[in-house]
């Protein structure tokens, strides 16, 4: 009978010290400000120590997502404590927080694990963004007396030259056995809600569960590169046009920078053979591609100048050295603000593209409509206007790479649009370790 006694009294000692140390805990367990301000200074002390080069990345780019509830919705309570972390990163000059308003509506809602699983959409955030470094977290009231956090950091890998090189920090600290949980982790925050208040901060402004419905209704994505060649005229011996509609460069690097080279480097084209030189001269006065998704989504690329350190700025096609060299690249537009050096002549305000842009589109068969507008000069300086040219045509987006060329051509007065479809080796699956070459060159439906 003692010895039952001795265990009862045991026991209540042990669940009244075990309830006094659960009280202690969560009266020494921070606020929701308190905590939400200390998550925030970790993570941006957390990326500054990461990412931060005086020289080569004095400021780093941020794209903080609206965090989540358990159930993937946008809530009061979670867009509070993404909004007072976007409030961190940018009250800072040294981070630069990017703009991620098209990923915060119904139907575009990005998270973590979405982010992590789904890999077109993950190309196609990281492709629209161009970020240093994306934050995502995840928030639970479940327990009603306190909100817990968790954080998922992704950015760029070393050596930090490719945007599109990304990911998990929280994997790659611990191959680095740097990882603290703390920081994506934190401790439960004390909520001090009232019935009321809790209600409201579990009040869902962003359905997550939308996304899922419209990824299904949309399929899988493929990556889509658009580009032209540069039109060559007809004495240029190094541009050769064929009747492909290709443009085939067999310049050598010596020839950079000389007149040779020059010709042809603006999107139009002249008559010059040797009984015409001082007769008409045909140009391409303005020119446009249109983009119309199978669901009717319709949107105006922008050309764009390919640099030299792009993969597709010549790309081999035969042995002996022949291939195929471009000098536009379509996307959308605002992408870049790098002003191109070549004199185009036109009063065209083209820019460099400081990435080989892919356009992100549904896998499927969709309607692309390119149209110039060109003229005819004489040796005078008199200006024959033209009407303009429309040619409209299908093409198909397949899971991978797909490449299409656009070309405008304008020769003896008469206007023409080649559209061909390009088998690039490794576009498929994974890129080629080294050079890429041109397998096979399709035409296109409707393409002319």
């Amino acid at each position: 009978m003692k010895r039952i006694i001795r265990l009862m009294t045991l026991l209540f000692f042990m669940v009244c010290g075990l309830a006094f140390t659960t009280a202690a805990d969560e009266d020494n367990a921070l606020s929701i400000n308190e905590g939400i301000d200390s998550l925030a200074v970790s993570l941006t002390k957390e990326v500054a120590t990461k990412y931060f080069d005086a020289e080569k990345r004095p400021v780093i780019k941020v794209a903080v997502f609206d965090f989540t509830d358990r159930n993937g919705d946008v809530t009061v309570g979670s867009r509070y404590i993404s909004n007072r972390v976007k409030l961190a990163f940018g009250s800072s000059p040294q981070f630069a927080l990017l703009s991620v308003q098209e990923f915060e509506k119904s139907g575009s809602l990005v998270y973590a694990e979405e982010f992590e699983k789904n890999n077109p959409l993950r190309e196609r955030v990281v492709g629209e963004v161009k970020a240093d470094v994306y934050i995502f977290g995840k928030i639970d009231t479940s327990g009603g007396a306190s909100v817990t956090c968790q954080v998922d950091l992704w950015g760029i890998k070393p050596p930090f030259d490719d945007f599109s090189n990304i990911g998990s920090l929280k994997e790659l600290k611990k191959q680095e056995k740097e990882l603290k949980e703390e920081i994506f982790s934190p401790l439960p925050w004390r909520g001090n809600l009232s019935s009321s208040g809790l209600h409201f901060f579990r009040h869902v402004l962003v359905l997550g569960a939308t996304e899922t419905s419209e990824n299904a209704k949309l399929g899988n994505l493929g990556e889509v590169i658009f580009l032209s060649q540069p039109i060559c005229d007809d004495l240029n011996l190094s541009w050769q046009m064929r009747a492909d509609g290709m443009v085939y460069d067999v310049r050598q690097d010596i020839d950079t920078g000389t007149l040779r080279s020059r010709t042809g480097q603006v999107m139009q084209s002249r008559v010059k053979s040797s009984q015409t030189l001082k007769e008409l001269s045909y140009i391409i006065k303005n020119f446009n591609f249109f983009v119309k998704e199978t669901d009717g989504h319709a949107y105006k690329l922008e050309a764009y100048i390919v640099p030299q350190e792009s993969n597709f700025y010549f790309v081999p096609y035969r042995p002996e050295g022949t291939g195929l060299r471009f000098m536009y690249l379509w996307s959308r537009s605002g992408r870049s603000k790098k002003p191109s050096p070549h004199e185009t002549g036109k009063g065209w305000k083209l820019y460099v593209a400081d990435q080989d842009f892919k356009n992100i589109i549904p896998v499927g068969t969709h309607t692309a409509t390119a149209t110039f507008e060109p003229i005819a000069e004489s040796e005078y300086g008199s200006k024959k206007p033209r009407s303009e040219y429309v040619s409209r045509f299908k093409f198909s987006v397949k899971p991978g790479l797909n490449i299409y060329v656009i070309n405008y051509v304008y020769k003896r007065d008469q206007p023409e649009i080649f559209v061909r479809r390009l088998e690039i080796e490794g576009s498929r699956d994974e890129p080629v370790k080294g050079i890429k070459r041109i397998r096979e060159i399709y035409r296109v439906y409707g393409g002319e």
